[in-house]
């Protein structure tokens, strides 16, 4: 946590201790995964990209950009899935649902109906959804433990962390900021205010389920209590509503799922009553909530209730235009280009190009994206999507594993409505959900009975080393 809390402080200065930090870690991951059983390789590559894909944006903040690369998450992504494919050659049903989302997205690239379109507009508008196509395969593959999946949270904050300082640190006196009814990119570290505002809001889903699991992240409670209300202050802040609207819905999805897990199952996998965290929750993110609308002269409240300037003064009517930023409209637009390409679109970044009264704007909306460029094919390809939810929500074991598989699946999804595939969440979070949770009594019966505590305890360095890697049902 520490050298996380330093990278970000360090890179509002300088991006060089950051660089050198990435590489020399990612390349000491490299030499590990080849020093490891063949079995645990597919798992340890998933790590090394729910890591190393979340420096991408730190290093946009950091302008680090060719060293990391502006599009880091989805170049790790596009690469290491397909590795971890060809060690892993156990094929799944879902995975073959990211093959046919691989196949679908072909098409669209091979030409162009407004005749304008650059390499960098395919590249831009096809990489998310190649990203989304390998990380499904690849993450469906995999059959991993309850633990584990709690495990990668922590995996993904971390250089979420360094995000969070490096904004706060380039955050101006808050009494120098002039809050409006719009996104806010003082408040952002100066960078684009939706895309730092999705980070962030993941942020506070991980801190938040962290505290109603009754984990450490940091290590210490009171720490990553203060991290989550960071991480909420600051997100509300940047004025950009769907990456925060995405964090707490998540946070909801797991406290319904939590309701559901039964006294056996919370003792099976040693959750404590989770409802004693909830009021405090609940107090904490209200208090949060109250002092940033203090803040910002009550503007905050204003601008999650759809307001503008211009519907404040009487000049502008206040419609679902203008609640979701014109991204309504463009939405529109991109329907009628569908229905006058039905079949096949307008190609992969012709959308842009083609539409009338947004015309040269870049989609926001990935459906609208899909069927404005892909046609009939895009529609099929966004149905795969959620017939892939109700797949998850179907084969997760217990309640708390649908609970966490199917908020990442909806904070992911969530992001293709206000930031279309722009960053690495969407791939990565939808990858992640699709895992298999192997549960307990699956995962244990083959298993000899655990030895007594007193034995455990008496047991040598490798006997304890070989214990802690095997799946456990604890999450602690």
């Amino acid at each position: 946590m520490i050298v996380h809390l330093l990278l970000g402080a360090s890179a509002t200065i300088t991006a060089i201790p950051m660089i050198l930090f990435f590489y020399i870690a990612l390349g000491y991951s490299f030499i590990n995964l080849f020093n490891i059983h063949a079995k645990e390789r597919p798992r340890f590559i998933a790590e090394i990209i729910i890591y190393f894909a979340s420096f991408e944006a730190l290093g946009r903040l950091a302008g680090s950009d060719p060293y990391i690369p502006y599009e880091l998450g989805k170049y790790i992504l596009l690469f290491l899935c397909p590795l971890g494919i060809v060690l892993n050659r156990n094929v799944s049903g879902k995975g073959m649902i990211g093959l046919i989302i691989l196949i679908l997205s072909i098409p669209a690239v091979l030409f162009d109906e407004s005749g304008q379109v650059t390499f960098n507009d395919i590249k831009f508008n096809i990489l998310g959804l190649l990203n989304l196509g390998v990380a499904i395969w690849f993450f469906s593959s995999l059959n991993i433990s309850l633990k584990t999946l709690i495990n990668w949270s922590k995996l993904m904050v971390f250089p979420i962390v360094s995000v969070l300082i490096f904004t706060i640190i380039r955050t101006p006196n808050l009494d120098e900021v002039e809050f409006t009814l719009g996104a806010n990119f003082a408040t952002a570290g100066g960078f684009g205010s939706n895309q730092v505002s999705t980070i962030l809001g993941l942020g506070v889903f991980v801190f938040a389920v962290a505290i109603l699991l009754n984990y450490r992240i940091s290590g210490v409670k009171w720490i990553d209590a203060a991290l989550l209300g960071l991480f909420t202050i600051q997100g509300l802040l940047t004025f950009s509503r769907g990456g925060m609207i995405g964090g707490f819905f998540g946070v909801f999805v797991v406290m319904f799922y939590l309701t559901k897990l039964s006294i056996k199952e919370r003792l099976k996998l040693r959750i404590p009553n989770f409802k004693k965290y909830i009021l405090p929750l609940g107090v904490l993110l209200v208090i949060v909530m109250v002092a940033a609308n203090a803040i910002t002269g009550g503007m905050l409240l204003l601008r999650y209730m759809g307001e503008t300037q211009g519907t404040l003064a009487g000049s502008a009517e206040k419609n679902l235009n203008k609640i979701t930023t014109n991204r309504s409209d463009i939405f529109l637009e991109d329907v009628d280009l569908f229905l006058d390409h039905t079949l096949l679109g307008v190609g992969v970044g012709a959308s842009t190009y083609l539409r009338n009264e947004y015309k040269g704007y870049a989609p926001h909306v990935e459906l609208s994206r899909l069927i404005a460029e892909h046609g009939i094919l895009g529609l099929i390809i966004f149905s795969l999507f959620i017939l892939l939810l109700f797949i998850n929500k179907a084969r997760a074991p217990e309640s708390i594993s649908k609970g966490i598989i199917l908020a990442m699946f909806l904070i992911g999804l969530l992001a293709t409505f206000h930031s279309a595939t722009r960053t690495y969440i969407t791939p990565l979070l939808i990858g992640i959900s699709c895992v298999t949770i192997v549960s307990n009594k699956k995962g244990n019966s083959k298993k000899k009975p655990q030895r007594p505590k007193r034995q455990t305890i008496l047991a040598s360095k490798n006997e304890i080393i070989a214990a802690a890697s095997e799946e456990s049902p604890s999450l602690y």
